[in-house]
């Protein structure tokens, strides 16, 4: 049995990103382009960076999206995790990802129509109502976000917009979770189908949500999961909450909002 050291994992840092290194790869960088793999050095994310990267990266559509989406359902952690510290060109920008996940599952809901009413009076009220509340999805970032700063923001040297890389891939499996579970709707028509399906289909989507994420936050926080699993419950108790208590919010001021628009 070894007695060596275990390795310190790496963190985010002024030194490790002044070595001389691409982080993508791994070889010597002599210029501000790797000369193995072609990457520009990599700093230290921060938001000017991210914009920066986003803008960069626009072509939205290309061969190894479908291949990037698979790996990172497979390894989001390590892949979240990959990005902040460098590795930027083998993976697919989160923001890429995001983008085009919100606009799969904005078609998706169109085509749903789960606020449909046949009451010619009510039908404004549902059009508003329906407008607005397609984007109650996107609070789910804020809240993964929540959990990962107020559990563990003190277990790694991770900051705001590094967490933030971390919230929008784990945001896009769960909207794709979110589209995968909506579509049934889209292949069986049968109206008893679709109550059934209306009324049932929303309960286990917290708890995979909520899987999701620990699946991920375990990978990109190193975290053992013996001693650590008191920490993953934590984070799991806190995300669901803050999601239950933004949809609250959401819903309170959709509400005043369709009302004055009504007046």
């Amino acid at each position: 049995m070894s007695n060596a050291p275990a390795s310190r994992p790496v963190e985010p840092s002024v030194a490790y990103f002044a070595a001389p290194l691409c982080r993508n790869c791994g070889a010597e960088l002599a210029t501000p382009y790797c000369g193995r793999c072609g990457q520009k050095r990599a700093q230290r994310l921060d938001l000017g960076a991210v914009r920066a990267e986003a803008w960069q990266s626009y072509r939205v559509f290309e061969f190894g999206l479908v291949r990037a989406a698979w790996r990172l359902a497979r390894a989001p952690g390590d892949i979240a995790r990959e990005f902040v510290l460098g590795a930027r060109a083998k993976h697919v920008h989160p923001l890429k990802l995001l983008l085009i996940a919100i606009g799969v599952q904005l078609l998706v809901l169109a085509q749903t129509h789960h606020l449909d009413t046949r009451d010619a009076n009510l039908s404004r009220v549902m059009e508003l109502v329906r407008a607005y509340a397609n984007w109650s999805f996107s609070l789910g970032i804020f809240a993964i976000v929540g959990a990962s700063l107020l559990v563990l923001r003190w277990r790694r040297a991770y900051n705001l917009t590094e967490h933030l890389v971390l919230g929008v891939y784990v945001h896009f499996l769960i909207i794709v979770a979110n589209i995968v579970n909506q579509l049934p709707v889209l292949v069986f028509r049968d109206p008893a189908f679709l109550a059934a399906h209306k009324q049932w289909s929303a309960w286990p989507m917290d708890a995979i949500e909520a899987l999701i994420m620990l699946f991920a936050f375990r990978q990109f926080f190193q975290l053992d999961l013996k001693r650590d699993a008191w920490r993953l419950l934590l984070a799991a108790a806190v995300f669901i909450a803050l999601k239950y208590l933004l949809v609250r919010l959401y819903s309170y001021a959709l509400v005043k909002l369709v009302l004055a628009q009504l007046a």
